[in-house]
C-alpha cells in the first residue's frame, strides 16, 4: 500500500510540474516569434474565440494587409478589443470591425495607427488559470 502511495505522489507532483511548464510556455514562448499573449475576458468574439482563452497577436507592421476576416488586436481608449474586420477603407486608412457574436459592427472605425496585430492562433481556456 505504501508503494502505491508513493507512486501516486509521484505521479501527482510530475503531473503539476508538467502542467506549469506547458503554460510557461505557452505564455513566455511567443515572445520567441514576435507575439504577445492575451486572455480574452469577454464573449464578444464567441463562438471562434471563447473567453479565458489565451489570443496569440503577432505585431501590425505599417504596410503589411488588413482583409476582413482578419481578427485584429487595437486599443480603443484604456481598453485592448480584439474583433474582426468586416470591410477596409484603404483610402482613409481605417477597418469597421464587429465581434462575432455582436449585432452590429463598432461604433468607431479603427485607424490602421491604432491596429496592435493580428491574431495568429489562440488556445482555449488556459486563460482562466492566469486570471487574476
Amino acid at each position: 500500500m505504501k508503494k502505491v502511495l508513493q507512486y501516486l505522489f509521484r505521479w501527482s507532483v510530475n503531473l503539476i510540474l508538467a502542467a506549469a511548464l506547458l503554460l510557461a510556455a505557452a505564455i513566455w514562448l511567443p515572445g520567441l516569434f514576435h507575439m504577445k499573449a492575451y486572455v480574452v475576458k469577454s464573449s464578444s468574439m464567441e463562438p471562434a474565440i471563447m473567453p479565458g482563452s489565451v489570443i496569440y497577436v503577432s505585431q501590425y507592421r505599417e504596410g503589411e494587409s488588413v482583409s476582413p476576416g482578419d481578427i485584429v488586436s487595437f486599443r480603443t481608449g484604456d481598453a485592448k478589443v480584439t474583433h474582426r474586420v468586416v470591410a477596409v477603407n484603404s483610402e482613409y486608412g481605417t477597418v469597421t470591425t464587429k465581434g462575432d457574436a455582436n449585432q452590429v459592427c463598432d461604433s468607431q472605425p479603427v485607424t490602421f495607427d491604432a491596429i496592435e496585430g493580428k491574431v495568429r492562433f489562440h488556445i482555449p481556456a488556459i486563460g482562466y488559470l492566469l486570471l487574476r
